[in-house]
């Protein structure tokens, strides 16, 4: 069996951080707003939403019901 040398250099704890600036930072905002599958997504949960306010307006006593039904 044959031993790998040791290497007794220091190793760093971290790695460096690149800093990034607000340019950058505000582009890759932009993209992610503009992106398709994002439009797709917030479409779809407005239209969840308005059609859980239709059902909450329409029938305001519904919770009443549901009610009803748990004490059984």
């Amino acid at each position: 069996m044959t031993h790998l040398p040791v290497s007794r250099e220091p190793q760093p704890l971290t790695k460096p951080r690149i800093l990034r600036s607000a340019e950058t930072s505000w582009d890759r905002f932009v993209a992610a707003i503009n992106n398709p599958e994002l439009l797709v997504i917030v479409a779809f949960c407005a239209l969840g939403l308005l059609i859980t306010l239709n059902f909450v307006l329409r029938f305001p006593d519904f919770g009443a019901v549901i009610e009803q039904y748990n004490q059984f």
